[in-house]
């Protein structure tokens, strides 16, 4: 069934991007304002159980943007929010979660091609001690184990199978599920001791250091918090969750002179009380997910409720597609009925 959707997928595709739906979609769409676009790890495998983007759509990608949007920054964004005169029509703006190393190796050389802005939303205590954000790096210790078995505390001590890859995602599944309400210290803590028993060490070289994010920063990039170790901050007390919040915010500062950054909740986890002291902590903007909207401006948004769009990891015309063809809107009919 995966196989028969990605067809219909690819079919879909094609035919509204070369028959010339898309290009009557952009001449008919509304696009009084901006289109926020993320993305994650800009690679070609799924380390951790995170895929990437490859590079190569990327390219793609940002070859379409640049000729039929107006790339702008995330700063320029908000402070045309702030204005009279409103967010530029037909416009976009590209931001990157964690601070993974490819966004420097790989992603960063396609901005300057393509002279765009971007914004990479920092996990700055993986950006300090060189570890993956928890949920790679427990999905990376269940990927690579060769184990086939594993009975653990965290699972009330039933065995776990690992003897194919199905049951070892699934089983990291399940594992993180439980781990994901810890604290940090013993979250980590238990991530070690699974690390050790499956005899698997996590790589420490996949984020990116401070030096290479002042490269990014000198070079035009902006970089926001995203907390200091990626939790759920809404599972969090909140004296926990504005540690987090703070401490990413001060890091940005010491690494970086970003005295007012941009912040980004991970995982979109959040509440009512958490967002309300955002702004009173010194960030110039955040995003909320799950409103259904596309198109940030004036009337739809705040800088405190701004609404983004995941970047597909394929190539251009399936971007294509999906901003200018009927699928949103389809969808969106389809959720009412």
């Amino acid at each position: 069934m995966p196989e028969l959707k990605e067809i219909v997928r690819t079919l879909a595709t094609h035919a509204v991007v070369y028959t010339g739906v898309t290009t009557l979609g952009r001449k008919l769409a509304d696009r009084s304002g901006a289109l926020i676009l993320y993305g994650h790890r800009v690679s070609k495998d799924d380390e951790g159980y995170m895929q990437g983007l490859n590079p190569a759509w990327l390219d793609q990608q940002l070859a379409y943007l640049t000729r039929h949007f107006e790339v702008i920054s995330l700063a320029q964004l908000v402070k045309a929010l702030r204005s009279d005169r409103g967010v530029p029509h037909h416009s976009v703006v590209l931001t990157f979660d964690d601070g993974f190393r490819d966004n420097y190796q790989k992603a960063f050389p396609l901005f300057v091609k393509h002279r765009v802005p971007a914004t990479i939303f920092a996990v700055t205590g993986d950006l300090t001690n060189g570890d993956l954000p928890w949920s790679q790096r427990l999905g990376y210790v269940f990927q690579k184990t060769s184990e086939a078995r594993l009975v653990h505390y965290l699972n009330g001590y039933e065995e776990l199978t690992l003897d194919t890859p199905e049951k070892r995602k699934s089983s990291y599944r399940r594992i993180k599920q439980l781990i994901s309400k810890m604290p940090r210290e013993e979250r980590d803590s238990a991530i070690l001791d699974l690390s050790q028993k499956l005899s698997v060490d996590p790589p420490r070289n996949r984020m990116m250091t401070w030096d290479q994010a002042r490269e990014m920063h000198a070079a035009g990039i902006e970089f926001g918090a995203h907390t200091y170790s990626h939790p759920l901050l809404a599972e969090m007390t909140t004296k926990e969750a504005l540690w987090e919040i703070k401490k990413s915010r001060d890091d940005l500062n010491r690494e970086l002179g970003v005295s007012r950054p941009s912040f980004c909740f991970p995982a979109g986890s959040l509440n009512r009380k958490l967002l309300a002291r955002v702004p009173h902590l010194g960030f110039y903007c955040t995003f909320v997910p799950g409103q259904g909207i596309r198109i940030n401006n004036s009337h739809s948004v705040n800088p405190y409720t701004l609404s983004r769009t995941g970047l597909p990891n394929a190539p251009a015309p399936y971007l294509e597609a999906e901003l200018d063809g009927p699928f949103h809107a389809l969808r969106r009919l389809v959720g009412r009925t």
